[in-house]
């Protein structure tokens, strides 16, 4: 739309703040208004709200656990990690510690927490135990002071007394709770260690006893005791191999003897094997016999009676020789046999014993496993000793790890409510809400009664110029009051070229920002449709006039980036074809002044007769422009017609800085009526003053403008 497209090319902000002022400024009764109301209800407030004391404590969680004793606590502190420390929050916000504070201050009676206010009055339940206690806890904080150690316990109440009391309260009942979970501790433990310290007791009894039996039992004796069975093992052992020597040292002596034979050299080996008095003795009387025998052979004959009776006695003591040697040998051989049955026996011991030693063997790994259970059971009984007796010498010995490091004390002002606080707020919010109302309000139309001058409006029209309309008649809306740069003596194309000069130069901003205001307006009294907007701009008396004001208004058109047309209604006809269309020049061209593009068409169809300006007839190409600005006579011809204008939206009269806007207002209601009034608007062009003046009109407009 043409209305949007301005908006958003234009140099001006979108907003316009000029605009919002004007509203503002127009509605001020409403937001004076707005304001007072809302001071007056923050006074009654004021004085109808009782005042609220907030009292704080501080409380601090060391993390340090202090030690009287190298014994470990039973409770340990709650430790350095912050979510620890967090959660104490939580426990003081408690319902129990909370209750019991509630219950120990006899606050269920306290009217403060059991009138229920204005909710009594709407018939809903008020009192009762629970009630109060809701409202009591709403009115206790609990906050940490950051990432710190430190709680901060605040309490809320219309005694600044009894707020510093409760909050002192919770603290303690904080700190006490906290001593007693110890203590608590210590004693539940010490309980429960008594308690088991019996059970322990007949443990380790039981462990013992069972492991007595099972040595008993298996003859698993100790080595003090009388020897163990490795022991006897070890003895047997011992005499199996003494015996088994034995047994091979007879059966050597055995075979030596076998082998020696009976004859006397046997004998004499046999004497060296056995240690025997009869066979020496048979030896040496065999000896002395073949002694004598042989001396006896020297001197007798073999067959003298002499030499048969040494030889028959030497044969005797031979054969008493072979019978003890035969003697000797079963000797041997009986001792022989008799250490082979000793070796047997030792053996068949010996191997009875190691069978006992296996099964001993499996039998003490049973007895290291109860001795192992006894043990086990003995050292539970001593720790249990232990820590029962140390825990109950740790009563008492704990300190609390919550430290208060501020009391809570009665506060001297009431947190609430803050009269320098709660007066500016509510001002400030009636004056949000003012501005609210008056701007959807909108501004003052024509047709009520105006409370003031708008500010605008004031700096455009003198006072002493207006008149006061009556009720009924309809005033148009008046655009503003433009000094146009150039000279006022000069000529209408010259002062459009000043005009456009300025638009270019540097330093014309404050007139480009006037300018593209004005075109704002006229758009806001536009409706919405597809192009082009047809414009009609007409002068009060003097025609030049509309020339600069359809420069002024087309220029800035312009600069925002829409398609303008200017068309001059000529009312004069050219003089050699009188009857001719009202057609004069040869179509569009740009004006060498303005710089837009320009249309001259006679308004008068000749012989005193002017017809109806038909957009679609009397330009076939309007299509092609957002807007069409056709430059009229002036209101003060006596045929001027509202009827020659139907394609027109918006009527808009130029007045000069010498007409008097009463009087113009009153013309232009006795030639439009109230209808066309209302579609009618007006605005005062003015020359450029002096310098000084003309800085001061730029600020005023820059005023007017925010």
């Amino acid at each position: 739309m043409a209305a949007q497209q301005i908006e958003k090319s234009s140099f001006p902000p979108l907003f316009d703040v000029g605009a919002v002022w004007r509203t503002l400024w127009q509605r001020r009764l409403t937001v004076l208004a707005s304001v007072g109301v809302a001071v007056l209800l923050a006074i009654a407030y004021l004085a109808v709200t009782k005042p609220t004391y907030t009292a704080t404590a501080s409380i601090l969680i060391d993390p340090r656990d202090a030690r009287s004793t190298r014994f470990e606590s039973v409770l340990p502190g709650i430790g350095p990690d912050s979510a620890a420390v967090a959660s104490q929050v939580f426990v003081i916000e408690s319902r129990d510690l909370l209750m019991a504070v509630f219950e120990s201050e006899d606050l269920a009676d306290d009217p403060e927490f059991t009138d229920g206010g204005l909710l009594s009055f709407l018939g809903s339940d008020g009192a009762g135990k629970d009630t109060a206690f809701k409202r009591f806890e709403k009115r206790v904080s609990v906050e940490r002071a950051g990432l710190t150690y430190v709680i901060e316990v605040s309490m809320k109440s219309e005694s600044a007394d009894k707020a510093a009391r409760i909050a002192n309260a919770i603290v303690d009942y904080y700190k006490a709770g906290l001593a007693g979970d110890r203590e608590n501790a210590n004693s539940d433990v010490s309980a429960l260690l008594a308690d088991r310290v019996g059970s322990l007791q007949k443990n380790v009894a039981e462990a013992e006893r069972a492991t007595g039996d099972f040595k008993v039992r298996h003859g698993l004796l100790d080595a003090a005791a009388g020897g163990t069975l490795q022991s006897q093992i070890d003895q047997v052992t011992v005499q199996v191999i003494a015996a088994r020597a034995g047994a091979d040292q007879a059966k050597d002596k055995y075979d030596q003897a076998l082998a020696a034979g009976a004859s006397p050299a046997g004998l004499a080996r046999l004497s060296q094997i056995v240690s025997s008095d009869s066979i020496d003795t048979l030896r040496t009387d065999y000896n002395q016999r073949a002694a004598a025998l042989a001396s006896a052979e020297t001197v007798y004959q073999s067959r003298h009676p002499t030499i048969r009776r040494l030889r028959s006695e030497l044969e005797k003591t031979a054969g008493l020789m072979g019978a003890e040697a035969g003697r000797i040998k079963q000797e041997l051989n009986a001792k022989y046999d008799l250490s082979m049955q000793t070796v047997a026996a030792l053996e068949a011991k010996l191997e009875t014993l190691r069978e006992t030693s296996r099964t001993a063997d499996a039998a003490r790994v049973e007895l290291r496993r109860l001795e192992a259970t006894a043990q086990a059971a003995r050292t539970v009984l001593d720790d249990v000793l232990k820590r029962a007796e140390e825990t109950s010498q740790m009563r008492g010995l704990q300190l609390s790890e919550a430290k208060v490091i501020g009391f809570a004390a009665p506060p001297v002002q009431p947190t609430w409510p803050t009269p320098l606080l709660l007066l500016p707020v509510s001002a400030a919010l009636g004056l949000l809400v003012g501005a609210g109302i008056a701007v959807a309000r909108g501004p003052v139309e024509r047709g009520e009664r105006d409370p003031g001058p708008d500010p605008d409006e004031a700096a455009i029209t003198p006072l002493a110029s207006r008149r006061v309309p009556a009720r009924s008649e309809v005033v148009p809306i008046s655009l503003g009051r433009y000094e146009l740069p150039g000279l006022a003596s000069a000529g209408a194309s010259s002062r459009i070229r000043a005009m456009r000069r300025r638009f270019l130069q540097r330093g014309g901003e404050a007139f480009s920002q006037e300018t593209l205001k004005l075109v704002r307006r006229i758009l806001a009294l536009l409706t919405e449709h597809a192009p082009p907007y047809v414009l009609l701009v007409s002068p009060l008396r003097n025609a030049p006039d509309a020339k600069l004001a359809g420069a002024m208004i087309g220029i800035g058109l312009q600069q925002a980036g829409q398609n303008v047309l200017v068309v001059e209604l000529s009312s004069a006809p050219r003089p050699d074809q009188p009857d001719a269309a009202p057609e004069l020049g040869a179509g569009v061209f740009i004006n060498g002044a303005s710089g837009l593009p320009t249309l001259v068409r006679a308004f008068d169809g000749g012989k005193g007769r002017r017809e109806p300006f038909v957009l679609g007839a009397g330009l076939a190409d309007a299509g092609d422009y957002d807007f069409v600005l056709l430059l009229g006579p002036s209101l003060a011809d006596a045929d001027w017609d509202a009827a020659l204008f139907p394609d027109v939206e918006r009527l808009l009269f130029v007045l000069d800085a010498a007409d008097d806007v009463a009087e113009a207002n009153g013309l232009l209601h006795q030639r439009l009526g109230n209808e066309g009034a209302a579609r009618s608007a007006t605005l005062v062009l003015d020359a450029e003053r002096a310098a000084g003046a003309a800085n001061d009109s730029v600020v005023r407009w820059r005023r007017s403008a925010r």
